[in-house]
């Protein structure tokens, strides 16, 4: 558990500075009154917290707001370009590594491809490489790189930076953030489930300008929950709350890698066109299928091939009542489906939303959106370097923080 620091003069003055600063991060470029309406400060306090910031080179003054007369107000711009971060997402046989700027702004990236059940040392020594690779070609020293967000499929430890166990990797208790803090010592380094990074970036770049209150669910190789409740990620005990692909959908179903039967993962995913489709091959000796990836399903289906037709119906079908099941269990705002099966929703998005909507706040006439995220699929890595990004500027309240800029 993390222990509150005492109050003292110092914390207030770090907390009150790090308030102006991520005013300005969020909402930038800003005037001073916005931001004094926004932090409650006085006059001669904010102007300190400003030059401070200003002589630091977090933030600079950049034009003139529009005025409908008297003095026009200079704006305040953060300077996102005030060091680097690196994203990464460990996926099941590749890594996908992304050089950004403060502001989550992906500068170059790059995916390396490994084996399948490729140990953590030899991953671990792939994103060192890459990431040097990236500075270097970016002309940046190792000195710019501020902090680094990992993001991992499984249950993750993120205030100890270890993946507890990631079944898809076949790792269990792997201390990734102490493995690359002997490489980059002077960096921050966070982890974190893949999909609440994907969130952060729905947060700050998608469906939370507008809502405060949804859940993001991924469909492809497997199947994610990320929960926002007062746009804040809910995580549970231990950090792994939104294992949506375990809850059970079928007594005594297909086997799972988690050590369960009949988990929703196995049916409304990927994993579902592999199980059921060798059990219904035989019947489909026309099938132009070749593989069970998601993609080529997808596609298949859409010229017409009955066993992916099939198949994607029968995936639609659970995912719907899965979806329901959330509905009924959190009664969001908005549902927003992302991953790669989100790319061929006009393949089963239909049937999944008559499906979720026979829920129970329908019937009284409470709907819940479902819609396609509107993030690109960069979005995964925005949102690790956002992981890294949002601790650096995080308000320094444990005693364990301590002001990164």
């Amino acid at each position: 558990m993390r222990v509150l620091r005492n109050g003292s003069k110092e914390l207030i003055k770090e907390i009150n500075r790090f308030k102006v600063l991520n005013i300005v991060r969020h909402q930038h470029p800003i005037s001073r009154s916005e931001i004094t309406k926004q932090c409650d400060l006085g006059v001669s306090t904010l102007s300190y917290i400003m030059e401070d910031l200003k002589n630091q080179g977090l933030i600079y003054e950049v034009g003139e707001s529009s005025s409908t007369g008297g003095r026009r107000a200079k704006l305040i711009e953060f300077n996102k370009d005030f060091g680097s971060t690196i994203s990464v997402k460990i996926e099941e046989t590749q890594i996908l590594v992304a050089l950004t700027n403060m502001d989550a702004e992906i500068l170059s990236n790059r995916s390396v491809p490994f084996q399948k059940s490729t140990s953590p040392e030899v991953v671990v020594d792939m994103i060192e490489t890459t990431l040097k690779q990236l500075l270097t070609e970016n002309n940046k020293e190792i000195t710019d790189l501020l902090g680094i967000g990992i993001l991992s499929s499984g249950l993750v430890n993120r205030h100890e930076g270890s993946v507890i166990r990631s079944s898809m990797l076949g790792w269990k208790n792997v201390s990734i953030t102490d493995m690359l803090k002997i490489k980059f010592p002077n960096a921050q380094i966070f982890v974190d489930n893949n999909i609440n990074g994907y969130t952060l970036a729905e947060l700050e770049k998608g469906e939370g300008q507008e809502n405060n209150n949804f859940l993001v669910v991924s469909i492809g190789a497997g199947l994610g929950l990320s929960v926002v409740i007062d746009r804040k990620i809910y995580y549970g005990s231990t950090g792994g709350a939104g294992e949506f692909g375990h809850t059970s959908i079928v007594v005594d179903g297909y086997d799972c890698h988690c050590g369960q039967q009949g988990c929703l993962e196995m049916y409304a995913s990927e994993f579902y066109f592999h199980n059921k489709g060798e059990e219904l091959m035989h019947a489909y000796p026309e099938t132009i299928l070749n593989t069970f990836q998601f993609s080529e399903v997808a596609e298949a289906a859409s010229e017409g091939d009955p066993l992916a037709k099939e198949l994607m119906h029968g995936m639609a079908k659970y995912l719907g009542h899965g979806v329901r099941n959330l509905i009924n269990t959190f009664n969001p705002d908005k549902i927003v489906i992302a991953g790669e099966g989100s790319k061929y929703h006009h393949q089963f998005l239909d049937k999944v939303k008559r499906i979720a909507n026979e829920n129970f706040f329908e019937k009284v006439g409470i709907k819940t959106d479902l819609v396609i995220t509107r993030l690109e699929d960069d979005a995964w890595l925005t949102g690790g370097a956002l992981l890294a990004i949002n601790h650096i500027f995080q308000e320094p309240i444990y005693e364990q923080m301590k002001a990164g800029v």
